[in-house]
C-alpha cells in the first residue's frame, strides 16, 4: 500500500512537472499586439502614429525549474520600455510586474511633478510597478489584463500572438 502511495506522488509530480515545463516552452519568445505591423510601418514611413491601435512587443524568459518569468515589454507607440519583475509561472497562467525603465541619473517626466520634470530618478519619483495577469491561451495567443491594487482586473484584456521569426 505505501508503494502504490509513493508511486502515484510520483506520478503526480512528474505530470505538474511536465506540464510547467510545457507552459514555459510556450511562454517562452517574442509576442505581439495586432497593432505592431502598423506602428513599424508608420515609423518606417516616418508617419504619424496618432489613431494608431497600440504596438506592444513582449519578450518574456522562462526559468521553469523555479517557476519564474522575466524580460522586457516595449510599448512601440511611445517607445517606453518595460522591465518584468517577480513574475511567476503556474501551469498555463502567470503573473509579474512591470516597471518602466528610466536611466538612472534621468526622471521620468511624464511622471514627476505633473510633467514638469525634475527629480533625480531616485525611488522616490520612480514610476510604480504595475501589476498584470496572464494566460497562455493557445500554443500562439496570451491574454494579458492589468491588476489593480487588489489584484482584481482593471481594464480590458490585451491580447498578444507569437512573433513570426
Amino acid at each position: 500500500m505505501k508503494t502504490r502511495m509513493t508511486y502515484a506522488l510520483a506520478l503526480c509530480y512528474l505530470c505538474a512537472t511536465l506540464a510547467l515545463a510545457q507552459a514555459a516552452a510556450g511562454l517562452e519568445g517574442t509576442w505581439v499586439t495586432d497593432g505592431v505591423p502598423a506602428v513599424e510601418a508608420a515609423k518606417k514611413a516616418k508617419q504619424s502614429l496618432n489613431g494608431l491601435a497600440e504596438g506592444t512587443r513582449i519578450k518574456f524568459k522562462v526559468d521553469a525549474k523555479k517557476g519564474k518569468v522575466s524580460g522586457t515589454i516595449t510599448q512601440l507607440n511611445t517607445d517606453k520600455e518595460y522591465e518584468i519583475q517577480d513574475g511567476k509561472l503556474t501551469d498555463k497562467t502567470f503573473t509579474f510586474k512591470s516597471v518602466e525603465s528610466v536611466p538612472v541619473g534621468f526622471s521620468n517626466n511624464n511622471y514627476n511633478n505633473n510633467n514638469r520634470g525634475g527629480g533625480l530618478g531616485t525611488p522616490n519619483n520612480a514610476p510604480p510597478a504595475v501589476s498584470w495577469k496572464g494566460e497562455l491561451t493557445d500554443a500562439n495567443t496570451v491574454t494579458l489584463t492589468r491588476l489593480n491594487e487588489t489584484g482584481e482586473p482593471a481594464g480590458s484584456t490585451l491580447t498578444l500572438h507569437r512573433a513570426g521569426k
